[in-house]
């Protein structure tokens, strides 16, 4: 058995794990059918989860957890106190069976431990495999390699993953200050719960300060996989074989039913209207791709309004869910207009079921809106800023 390191936003481990939980029934075997392995053991950490499971298995969960950063294959993990040990152990490590050439990018953490040189270590385990693969280097870094050092413990991890799993392959173009992919679903996830798919399916979500329309396209494909990106395993020498072909997403026989019942956005930036439904179209397309007989096509209601001057409720039950430009942005944009002025606002007049909302977190809600309560608080890190997700229901 191999162990893997999934990375995690701080404060979405437990969300991610739950995504784990929820997918593994559905991951193939290696003839391509649906496996019968048990869930494995899982052990959580500040920022990431750790398990163990066969390398083809391993490597799936990156194309459906939504919540996570990346995806660690270990090869090593083990006592270090000077640069010989790390170099031997560096270059006894079947690097070979992974790798095309000795051409591979490199993060290097070290803390707390005598091997505390990062550049050191860097060059160090570049020489190891200059040796390995006899200086034989490509045009490019084939694959990147993750040292860590703390408390002179050593781990060597290979990046399964590639390019960020925020970057889902859809997201064509972006706006202002764009709320990670990864960040919202696992905050449209957090409003979920216990929610029972038939009652989520009567439900729209509604953002009334869309952007680029980030909520709205991880809403639509929350529980669906990602396939059109390409993954740094993919590049290996013994890359899953199944995973190289161009259809192989259509072994998987996962359920495919719109989460919601609609999606409605809203902006006051004309710009933002075609954004987000080349945004919406694209990953309309990708589902499609694979789905096959069994996709239909979501109801999406986009305009451009300023929600804080009028403000339409949806025409069924809703959720809503809004990244307001808070900051200098929202200065701009509402002269100075405070978090409690907006949850009053989006609650009289949008009449929500539930709202989330993220804003810094030095300016929490104080007073929930008449007729709703506070029933979560999630603390985020969103590009720098301290934010709190508060999320309110009605009464």
């Amino acid at each position: 058995m191999n162990t893997f390191f999934i990375s995690t936003p701080i404060g979405f481990e437990e969300q991610t794990l739950k995504d784990m939980k929820a997918v593994w029934p559905y991951l193939l075997a290696k003839n391509a059918q649906k496996h019968d392995l048990p869930f494995p053991e899982v052990f959580i950490d500040l920022g990431g989860l750790e398990f163990q499971a066969d390398m083809f298995t391993g490597v799936q969960l990156n194309f459906f957890l939504k919540t996570a950063n990346r995806i660690l294959f270990r090869m090593a993990a083990f006592k270090a106190r000077d640069l010989p040990k790390f170099y031997q152990k560096m270059r006894s490590l079947p690097w070979i069976d992974f790798l095309q050439h000795g051409n591979v990018a490199f993060e290097v953490a070290a803390q707390k431990s005598r091997l505390n040189n990062e550049k050191r270590l860097e060059e160090s385990a570049r020489q190891a495999l200059d040796e390995i693969f006899k200086g034989a280097k490509g045009p490019k870094p084939c694959a990147k390699i993750y040292i860590r050092m703390d408390d002179d413990n050593c781990t060597i991890s290979l990046d399964t993953t590639g390019e960020h799993l925020h970057k889902r392959g859809w997201s064509v173009l972006k706006g202002e200050a764009p709320l990670r992919e990864t960040l919202a679903a696992g905050l449209i996830k957090s409003m979920i719960e216990n929610e029972a798919a038939e009652d989520l399916a009567k439900i729209t979500l509604y953002d009334p300060m869309m952007g680029a329309g980030t909520f709205l396209t991880e809403g639509r494909a929350l529980f669906a996989g990602q396939f059109q990106r390409p993954y740094a395993f993919q590049e290996w020498k013994r890359a899953p074989k199944l995973f190289l072909s161009n259809s192989f997403a259509l072994n998987y026989q996962m359920p495919t039913q719109i989460p919601f019942a609609g999606f409605k956005g809203r902006d006051v930036n004309p710009e933002m209207l075609s954004v987000v439904k080349e945004n919406f179209a694209e990953v309309e397309k990708q589902l499609a791709g694979y789905q096959k007989k069994s996709f239909a096509a979501a109801d999406l209601d986009v305009a451009i309004s300023d929600s804080l001057k009028e403000l339409e409720p949806a025409s069924g039950p809703s959720w809503m869910v809004v990244n307001p430009p808070y900051g200098e942005r929202l200065e701009k944009a509402g002269s100075g207009i405070k978090i409690n002025d907006l949850a009053e606002r989006f609650c009289k007049f949008g009449k929500p079921q539930k709202l989330g909302i993220l804003f810094p977190e030095k300016y929490p809600l104080t007073v929930a809106p008449m007729g709703y309560k506070v029933a979560k608080e999630i603390k985020i890190n969103n590009g720098g800023i301290r934010c709190l997700w508060t999320v309110l229901s009605a009464l």
